[in-house]
């Protein structure tokens, strides 16, 4: 429905807004070929779709990989959540002919379908009907023209023209009108790197390669600086291509593509400056990456652990005492003012070696000439339970001052006695007033 809605309203091409703010942009994502590995490494390495940070699919979701359906639904999830937070569109593996194919002559969706879902022979057919709503193109502001497969052989081709074509259908076998050559090139056609339009012998014979002149004409007629494409695995390997002057990007995301071409992946991200850089990657299968994941959970586990028996062996006392100093630490935060930077009285720590002598370290970044020695000193004893004080900057001051209560049931000391620790009741007093006391 959502969709349906979308194609009503923009046709078949999609104007998306581009970044405005440096906190803000949009990353376009090539083929994948139901590589779930893929799609789930370029959520870790660059976020996960949300406000700010957008996503752009650009067609071939389907077919050749064996995740197709799981890369579907997890894009539909976002979709769903926050429509304006993730974007597709149509390539030429999003339809009917080539999904029945089998996995080995480049299909392979419709097989993994009936695999997964065996029960319901309908779910095939919605996928086509959500593939026939998809955009055949989508522009970024007026930076660039993100589309499948790439420009036309036909003449004179404008952005409202492509708005216009008739995408709720299967892509023509036989191209009879131009309505029908412009679907059909926007899915299909790739480029060369001469001059004009020449037929192509990789992809049987009906598709065309376009060349350079045909960009510049297309961007200059249309006022966008660049088209953006996928459909092609890069010459190089690489995780993107560019082409006629750098008015053409390929960007395709399937890394190791097949399992076999070792080849990079890559993203393309758009920031408030229009096209920023590509990110590229290599993604591991999707076994090993599945391994990787659950020794991250078991090492969170195993760390939140340690944390719970941390806690449990200081005690009551010692947790009322960390508690208290918390929450210190969080009203000094407070009442800090936003534009103050922090100092190197920031945040002081009080830390034993193994012979029980101390060391109060300055955490605060300083400039050079202000880095600070360590001062030492040897208290009584070591504190039990405590092996790291903070003292935040302004209560130093009050402790000079006798100002800072102490929590409750700690040992109070004149008012003016260094001694007034905050952890007076766990922690022994500060020594007499000698230069390291200070």
């Amino acid at each position: 429905k959502l969709f349906e809605q979308q194609a009503a309203a923009s046709g078949s091409l999609v104007r998306l807004a581009a970044p405005e703010t440096r906190a803000e942009r949009l990353l376009v994502c090539g083929d994948t070929h139901g590589q779930l590995q893929d799609v789930l490494v370029i959520f870790e390495e660059h976020g996960l779709p949300a406000p700010g940070n957008a996503y752009l699919f650009n067609g071939d979701i389907a077919d050749r990989g064996r995740n197709a359906t799981e890369i579907f639904v997890l894009l539909l999830a976002f979709k769903l959540a926050c429509p304006s937070i993730l974007h597709m569109n149509r390539g030429n593996h999003e339809q009917r002919d080539l999904n029945e194919r089998p996995f080995a002559n480049g299909g392979g969706f419709a097989w993994e379908l009936r695999s997964k879902y065996p029960h319901d022979e309908r779910l095939i057919d919605m996928f086509q009907h959500f593939f026939m709503q998809l955009p055949l193109a989508s522009v970024v502001g007026e930076w660039a023209l993100v589309i499948h497969g790439g420009l036309f052989r036909e003449a004179g081709v404008t952005l409202d023209e492509i708005r216009r074509i008739d995408g709720c259908r299967q892509p023509p076998s036989v191209l009879d009108t131009r309505e029908d050559t412009l679907l059909f090139d926007a899915l299909w056609s790739d480029p060369h790197d001469g001059d004009g339009v020449v037929a192509s012998d990789n992809r049987g014979g009906v598709s065309i390669q376009f060349g350079k002149d045909v960009t510049k004409s297309f961007c200059e007629r249309n006022g966008v600086q660049s088209v953006i494409r996928s459909h092609q695995l890069p010459k190089r390997k690489r995780g993107y291509e560019i082409q006629h002057d750098a008015m053409l990007l390929t960007i395709f995301s399937a890394s190791n593509y097949g399992g076999v071409c070792g080849n990079r992946g890559g993203v393309l991200v758009f920031d408030h400056k229009g096209p920023a850089e590509v990110k590229e990657f290599y993604a591991p299968p999707l076994d090993t990456y599945r391994q990787v994941c659950e020794l991250r959970v078991l090492d969170a586990c195993r760390r939140g652990i340690e944390r719970w028996v941390a806690t449990a062996r200081l005690g009551a006392p010692g947790r009322a005492h960390r508690h208290w100093q918390r929450n210190l630490e969080h009203e000094m935060r407070r009442a800090r003012p936003a534009a103050e930077a922090p100092t190197l009285w920031d945040c002081v720590q009080l830390r034993h070696d193994a012979r029980g002598a101390a060391q109060l370290h300055f955490q605060a970044v300083a400039p050079a000439a202000e880095q600070a020695t360590p001062a030492r000193y040897a208290p009584p004893r070591k504190p039990a339970g405590v092996d790291v004080i903070t003292v935040p900057a302004q209560a130093i001051k009050q402790l000079t001052s006798g100002e800072l209560a102490s929590p409750p049931g700690t040992k109070q000391h004149a008012k003016g006695d260094p001694r007034s620790s905050p952890s007076a009741g766990q922690v022994d007093s500060l020594p007499d007033e000698t230069s390291a006391g200070r």
